[in-house]
């Protein structure tokens, strides 16, 4: 099993800390869906592709059953598993995508509901605690597992964005996501995407769900954006591309620049004083 505390000299440390200090920590966002997995996986591609181009250092990692590997050109990429392992090196998990950013795949789908051992469990924290800290944005297309919990710790302490659409099976489950991870992890907030939706629409489904999230559990939802239903979403994903890129006039690339925009802390601020600017 490798140990990755004792191959870090007091030099590096020091120099560690100074880049940290340095900078902004990475934002780490956690993407669960209460709608489709082909929705999860484009808004992550399409997100990440965009906030390459706006500039950031991003990774996405790759944490759930229900999408598919090969999105982020991973289908026989080895696992941080399987790193902490001393199977393969960190370089050869890590790809960088023709999208622009880099994706890795956290373990195999048939292991993501097995429980790891204490010292496995560590180690593969620590290992992303120090991958993600190369990266100004981690975008992570994860699940619950059997416990209502993300797969790693970092992740359960950071962000967690719940996408969703108009469709009342969809607002169900997403305040199902939303009760499940509280009953475990205790209050916090969360952010809302609607997908195929304008933004007055998506801003109805918001509100209603923010009034619930509200007044049974006092949590806090923030609203990050809606992506509108958009056939170019489609014919770029036929083509192997981003919206952004292939379709960069289309108002879903408009929409998903915004959100990219808000979610990147590095554009946050100067785009919300657009926005004040315009109102």
């Amino acid at each position: 099993m490798a140990n990755y505390s004792n191959r870090i000299t007091p030099n590096d440390q020091a120099a560690g800390l100074r880049r940290i200090m340095a900078k902004p920590g990475p934002r780490v966002l956690s993407v669960l869906s209460a709608s489709s997995t082909q929705a999860q996986q484009r808004l992550i591609t399409n997100l990440a592709a965009s906030m390459v181009n706006q500039g950031s250092e991003v990774l996405v990692m790759h944490a759930s059953e229900h999408t598919l590997a090969h999105h982020y050109e991973l289908d026989q990429s080895p696992t941080l598993l399987d790193v902490v392992a001393d199977k393969h090196s960190l370089a050869q998990a890590i790809k960088t995508t023709a999208h622009g950013f880099s994706s890795v795949k956290l373990m195999h789908k048939n292991l993501l509901n097995k429980a790891s051992d204490d010292h496995t469990a560590s180690q593969l924290n620590l290992m992303f605690n120090q991958l993600s800290q190369q990266y100004n944005i981690v975008l992570v297309d994860t699940m619950l597992n059997s416990a209502n919990v993300l797969p790693l710790h970092k992740l359960n302490e950071s962000e967690i964005i719940i996408q969703l659409s108009r469709k009342p099976e969809s607002i169900t489950e997403a305040y199902s996501l939303i009760k499940q991870v509280c009953s475990e992890l205790g209050r916090r907030s969360f952010g809302i995407i609607v997908d195929d939706s304008t933004d007055a629409q998506a801003q109805i489904v918001f509100g209603n769900i923010a009034q619930v999230a509200k007044r049974f559990m006092q949590i806090e939802l923030e609203f990050f954006g809606a992506i509108p239903a958009d056939s170019h979403l489609s014919r770029a994903s036929k083509l192997g591309r981003t919206v952004i890129d292939a379709f960069p006039l289309a108002i879903a690339s408009t929409a998903l620049k915004q959100i990219a925009q808000r979610l990147d802390y590095k554009h946050d601020n100067i785009f919300n004083n657009k926005q004040a600017q315009l109102s």
